[in-house]
């Protein structure tokens, strides 16, 4: 079992040492260290530089479901660490920001404001108890903006394009990987103008949360994703792109805390963050009876901390403290260290059954791929 003493993050090899190798390379100062096999491969100087985030692609996620002769695992020339929470409002903003989430202030999926004393889903300014839009100005565009470091790019080297390809939840998204994959193709060889790319894919993390990491269907989209680039790679010219995930995944058994009415009675406000990375805002005065609680109940599954014994832990990074993290932490943060998460709901909305999801300590969580494809001229 894992015990809190070994709940550490390597963030001298993570993503966000990635985000720190490409502005390195742009001659762009960071405080965060950069991954020396990056640096090496940057400075061959690609005429386009794209940095890939695959959601949910984690190395275990790979190698389940792909051979070893695999285009990917050929590829593959290292395994970092995401960011702790292994969780896509995390790790994706640590890779487009720089910053890990102790510095950038995006904790997790839902997070709670005490300026609007609401928990908000960060991505689409949702309300997460009741699923109606929040009615207050999105924290994703003022609480906890931050500058990318496409945005630092570009405006220390003006001569240079920005390139953004993500799904169509966005405005000129793509609708499948094809697209995807061709869109990189034509956008890299649009001109002889240097280029950097920020790009994202939303599987195989959808289908891993619905049916598991083992599904038959995750495999599909696995092999999709590996002959797509590889038939990507054949087409390339003067490119080198950076290929990795927010996190991996684990299958989950779900515990219901609304069926624990003893603890639920102890909250000030509902929980916050991920399933497997909860917050707790206990009522004054009940924080010695809610970690008695707690341990008996689930202290086998998820590791307990006080809010100050956690912030001080460097889990959640170093740097710069975001002034929201301390405002949005309760009493208590918990971390699942099992299979199990812990959910909630105040009925308002329906909720959707998870056979796996992140956010949790474990390797096949925190552990992502660096995969590589360069093409020189």
């Amino acid at each position: 079992m894992i015990k809190k003493e070994d709940i550490k993050v390597d963030y001298d090899r993570s993503i966000v040492s990635i985000s720190s190798s490409i502005l390195r390379h742009y001659d762009i100062n960071n405080e965060y260290k950069s991954l020396p096999i990056l640096d090496e491969l940057l400075a061959q100087d690609y005429q386009n530089v794209v940095l890939m985030i695959i959601d949910g692609m984690g190395s275990e996620i790979i190698k389940r479901n792909l051979p070893e002769d695999s285009f990917l695992c050929r590829h593959k020339i290292a395994d970092i660490s995401s960011v702790f929470p292994p969780t896509t409002a995390a790790a994706t903003t640590a890779y487009h920001s720089g910053l890990p989430p102790y510095a950038s202030g995006w904790l997790g999926w839902m997070e709670y404001f005490p300026q609007y004393s609401k928990t908000i889903e960060l991505f689409n300014n949702i309300d997460y108890y009741s699923g109606e839009p929040s009615g207050v100005p999105a924290p994703s565009k003022t609480l906890i903006k931050y500058q990318t470091i496409y945005e630092k790019v570009v405006e220390a080297h003006p001569e240079i394009e920005f390139h953004k390809i993500f799904p169509d939840f966005e405005k000129n998204g793509v609708k499948s990987f094809a697209e995807f994959c061709a869109r990189i193709k034509t956008e890299t060889l649009s001109n002889t103008n240097r280029k950097i790319f920020a790009t994202y894919w939303t599987e195989p993390d959808r289908t891993i949360h619905q049916q598991g990491i083992d599904a038959p269907d995750v495999k599909e989209v696995l092999i999709d994703i590996n002959a797509r680039l590889e038939d990507l790679e054949r087409d390339l010219d003067d490119t080198l792109i950076i290929i990795s995930a927010d996190h991996g995944a684990i299958d989950v058994k779900e515990i219901w805390l609304n069926e624990y009415s003893d603890i639920c009675d102890l909250f000030e406000r509902p929980p916050a963050l991920e399933c497997r990375f909860k917050t707790f805002y206990i009522k004054p005065g009940r924080e010695k009876e809610f970690e008695t609680l707690f341990a008996d109940y689930f202290g086998q599954d998820f590791v307990l901390y006080r809010k100050q014994e956690f912030l001080q832990s460097g889990i959640i990074g170093n740097g710069r403290i975001h002034p929201v993290v301390e405002q949005s932490l309760g009493d208590f943060i918990t971390i699942g260290v099992t299979d199990k998460e812990l959910r909630y709901t105040l009925g308002e909305r329906k909720v959707d059954h998870m056979m796996a999801d992140h956010a949790g300590f474990s390797p096949s969580e925190m552990t992502i791929p660096l995969i590589i494809i360069k093409k020189k001229k």
